[in-house]
C-alpha cells in the first residue's frame, strides 16, 4: 500500500511542475491601458471657476474618457464623491483608483451620457496629481 501512495503523490508532483504550478489555463489579468476607457462626466461642485475643466485636464494621462464637464446646480460639495450612472462595481474600483477618490454613492440613469459623474469638491488639490 505505501509505494502505491509514493507513486500517485510523485505523479501528482510531476503533473503540478510539468505545468507551470498548475495555473496555465487560467486567465491573465489586464493591464489598465488593455481595458476600454470609463466614461465620466466631470462637475464642479464648489464653484470654484474652470475647475471642471482643470480636473478633467489632469485625467488626460489615465484611461478616462471624459465626456462632458459642467456645473453641479448648487456649489455644496466639501468632498470629492464618484457617481454611478451605468457603470458597475468594477469599473467603480478602476476608477477609484485611477484618480484616488473613495466616496461613492450611485444615482443610476440608463440613458446617462457617461458611466460615472466625477463630482469634484473643496478636496481637489488631493486628486490633481
Amino acid at each position: 500500500m505505501y509505494p502505491v501512495i509514493v507513486l500517485v503523490l510523485a505523479l501528482l508532483v510531476y503533473l503540478i511542475f510539468s505545468r507551470g504550478g498548475g495555473d496555465s489555463n487560467l486567465p491573465k489579468a489586464y493591464e489598465e491601458d488593455q481595458l476600454p476607457a470609463i466614461k465620466v462626466q466631470v462637475l464642479n461642485g464648489c464653484g470654484y471657476e474652470q475647475l471642471a475643466s482643470e480636473f478633467a485636464a489632469s485625467l488626460a494621462n489615465r484611461n478616462i474618457d471624459v465626456v462632458s464637464v459642467g456645473d453641479t446646480p448648487k456649489p455644496i460639495y466639501d468632498k470629492s464623491i464618484i457617481v454611478i450612472r451605468k457603470g458597475d462595481k468594477q469599473d467603480l474600483a478602476r476608477l477609484q483608483r485611477m484618480t484616488g477618490i473613495q466616496r461613492w454613492t450611485s444615482a443610476l440613469n440608463e440613458y446617462h451620457n457617461a458611466e460615472f459623474d466625477i463630482i469634484v469638491g473643496r478636496d481637489y488639490e488631493e486628486y490633481m496629481k
